[in-house]
């Protein structure tokens, strides 16, 4: 066959419209999710300000030298340069040097809230403070019932308290929720990896001012009532007790240099009202105990007498069970302590 004689050739298909339909549905998926982001941190920013002049309205002060609102576009995120919040009626105060609060596009129930560097708190005069790492946060959960849950988890702080306790922390973290089916009923769950204590504290040199890891696990019903009632939260255990509420620790484990303790308590009032509850107590390595009393020459018979007393009970994870009155912890009916807890708790 010559040249001349070839078939026409069969011409080119078109591209069509397809091969630009997945970049068109891209764009369209895009500026519709820019157009609710856009509307929704509208949403959000209004909601801020209508609390911030709420909060001001009641007497509270609301305050920061600058406000940003970005996080396009996978989250949320409110920026505020010298925060300031406090009740100027109670002498309390909270200022920062930054606070972020960041809340997801897709979860309007939960908002994550960091504030790296210099925290200050002050209360009737008293003045605190906390220099938290970068990647220390706290977290608030909710729902239609209420609060889900409330979270700390602070990587390092140092920290001191009105000058009468100072030090460092890691690997700290706090956990606050409703009982799961009782919304009146709070868990708490605290523990830490170290905290390093500038000194000693009075009467317990012996422990030494470190405290390695260590955990704090309670509860208590009517928890949230009482508070609504009591927003003070130094007067809350009592508050709880007096509406007819239990507080719970089902476990503590503390390891305070030689001291590696364990307990649990309820603490209740009874049908006449006293305050009544238990307490279980048990030690491990008894003898290192013993060890660093004697070089503080703190070790008296009485004193070996109630360690050894522990070391026996402590014997195959149990526990040496106390009664709990208002004016101190019971053995069998005997008073073997006295402490005042019908002030505090009162």
């Amino acid at each position: 066959m010559s040249y001349y004689d070839k078939p026409p050739a069969k011409p080119r298909r078109a591209l069509g419209w397809r091969i630009f339909a997945p970049l068109l549905v891209f764009v369209l998926i895009m500026a519709a999710y820019s157009a609710y982001w856009l509307w929704a941190r509208a949403q959000l920013a209004k909601g801020i300000d209508d609390w911030i002049a709420a909060e001001r309205a009641r007497g509270m002060t609301v305050e920061f030298s600058d406000k940003r609102f970005g996080g396009y576009p996978f989250r949320f995120a409110l920026t505020l340069d010298d925060p300031v919040y406090g009740d100027p009626r109670r002498s309390q105060r909270w200022q920062g040097e930054t606070l972020q609060l960041v809340m997801q596009p897709w979860n309007w129930s939960h908002v994550i809230a960091r504030s790296p560097g210099e925290n200050r708190i002050f209360d009737r005069g008293l003045e605190g403070w906390a220099r938290l790492g970068p990647k220390s946060a706290g977290s608030l959960s909710w729902s239609e019932a209420g609060i889900e849950r409330v979270s700390i988890a602070v990587d390092d702080v140092a920290f001191d308290l009105a000058g009468a306790l100072g030090g460092s922390a890691s690997a700290f973290e706090f956990h606050l929720r409703p009982y799961p089916g009782e919304p009146d009923t709070l868990q708490l769950e605290t523990h830490w990896q170290s905290i390093r204590l500038d000194r000693s504290v009075p009467g317990l040199e012996p422990l030494g001012p470190s405290l390695g890891p260590s955990i704090l696990r309670a509860e208590a019903t009517g928890a949230l009532s009482a508070l609504a009632i009591t927003p003070d939260l130094a007067r809350w255990p009592a508050s709880i007790l007096r509406r007819g509420g239990e507080i719970r620790v089902p476990q503590v484990l503390v390891n305070w240099g030689p001291l590696d303790a364990g307990a649990r308590t309820t603490l209740r009032r009874n049908e006449a009202g006293d305050l009544a509850g238990a307490l279980g107590v048990r030690i491990e390595n008894a003898d290192r105990l013993r060890a660093a009393l004697e070089a503080e020459d703190r070790l008296d018979t009485d004193l070996e007498r109630a360690i050894s007393a522990l070391e026996a009970a402590s014997t195959d994870g149990r526990f040496l069970d106390l009664s709990i009155r208002g004016d101190g912890l019971y053995l069998l009916g005997t008073q073997v302590i006295p402490i005042d807890f019908a002030t505090p708790l009162g």
